[in-house]
């Protein structure tokens, strides 16, 4: 009924030799199929410091990497890294241009010397409450400034996409149902520019490392935050400060950039270029849905959560914008922009200034 030790041994090896023989088929034929995608087609290496999970980076891996991919025919495999795993948010620009990565999301605000007329769009602290007419504005400053182009050749790439933060948002480990409510308080706010709003309604502006301000909420270094509302519910600040002040027009106005190594871009065959393009104008279409979308997402959960959101008046968004001492300000960066070597600062300016306001007065209709 049972077969010798002998002969178990024998079908033992025999059957150990079939499973060696069909695992290393396999593995060739794998390999030959990797082989023969790699050579007739393109890798292209993407790089993020931010993790996945965020409203940006899920979608630029969901619309933008996979429209890639789709676009290309199949021809094109994208490698993403995320969470700095490749290039942290102060190596990525260089890491873009030294071809490190191929394509790579830069913050324009941790490039004050490199992209300083980037700097400029701090300086306008209401911005229209539609992402197309947010992407419409920046295409347009762009197309129209020869400074930005200057910026991007210099550091050798290209813009490939653009997208945004969702607007800012003030969250407070207190109460707050006014700006007054935050008077003499300690608020963190990211870059030189959200500090001076923050002083000139009243609190006192307080220097955070952002990967440390849930622990400075937590701890009571700070007693509050202005960020990004998505970056706010990214970060978990919402649990440490639940008292939260919103608005649409309280654009977060630094642009959200996508770059690619100019130099790779133009090796890369017309058809991967053209997918890459097709990719991220489709990508930047889809993305206004995903802006309004995930604001109201957000709301809702922090509401569902027991947080407290309120809408802030038009008198405090007045008031946060300070349109006689924003002039000022413009006036400063101005200044400071062309003690850096930004020449043709004052002619930036107005030039950015005049399509703000057309882009507001296309929000407004």
């Amino acid at each position: 009924m049972f077969a010798k030790a002998g002969n178990n041994n024998s079908i033992q090896a025999s059957l150990i030799r079939r499973i060696s023989a069909a695992v290393l088929s396999a593995a060739c034929l794998a390999m030959l199929t990797v082989a023969c995608s790699r050579s007739s087609g393109i890798t292209l290496n993407y790089s993020d410091h931010d993790p996945l999970g965020g409203m940006r980076t899920q979608f630029v891996k969901d619309v933008l990497l996979a429209g890639i991919v789709e676009q290309g025919g199949g021809k094109i495999v994208v490698r993403d890294f995320w969470g700095g795993a490749l290039l942290s948010s102060k190596e990525i620009l260089k890491g873009i241009g030294d071809g490190i990565t191929d394509i790579g999301f830069v913050y324009p605000g941790h490039y004050p010397r490199q992209l300083v007329a980037h700097s400029i769009f701090h300086l306008f602290p209401r911005g229209p409450t539609s992402f197309t007419d947010m992407i419409w504005f920046y295409h347009k400053v762009y197309e129209e400034v020869p400074a930005f182009q200057a910026e991007f050749g210099k550091a050798n790439v290209r813009p490939l996409m653009v997208t945004a933060g969702l607007p800012g948002a003030f969250a407070s480990t207190s109460p707050a149902a006014v700006l007054d409510d935050i008077v003499g308080e300690r608020w963190r706010a990211g870059g030189k520019w959200p500090m001076k709003y923050l002083a000139n309604i009243g609190a006192v502006p307080t220097a955070v490392p952002w990967d440390d301000t849930y622990m400075a909420l937590q701890t009571g270094t700070v007693d509050g935050t202005f960020a990004n509302y998505d970056g706010i519910r990214m970060k978990k600040f919402d649990e440490a400060a639940p008292n939260l002040l919103v608005s649409r027009e309280l654009w977060y106005g630094m642009p959200f950039l996508h770059l690619v190594n100019a130099r790779k871009f133009e090796q890369v065959s017309e058809n991967t270029r053209q997918a890459m393009l097709r990719a991220a104008a489709l990508a930047e279409q889809a993305f206004a849905a995903t802006y309004d979308a995930t604001f109201d997402a957000i709301r809702e959960a922090q509401e569902a959560d027991g947080y407290t959101v309120i809408d802030l008046s038009p008198a405090d968004l007045a008031r946060w914008e300070n349109s006689e001492e924003l002039e000022n300000l413009q006036a400063e960066w101005v200044r400071e922009a062309r003690a850096v070597g930004l020449e043709d600062a004052a002619a930036i300016m107005d030039q950015v200034r005049a399509l703000h306001a057309e882009a507001m007065r296309r929000s407004a209709q």
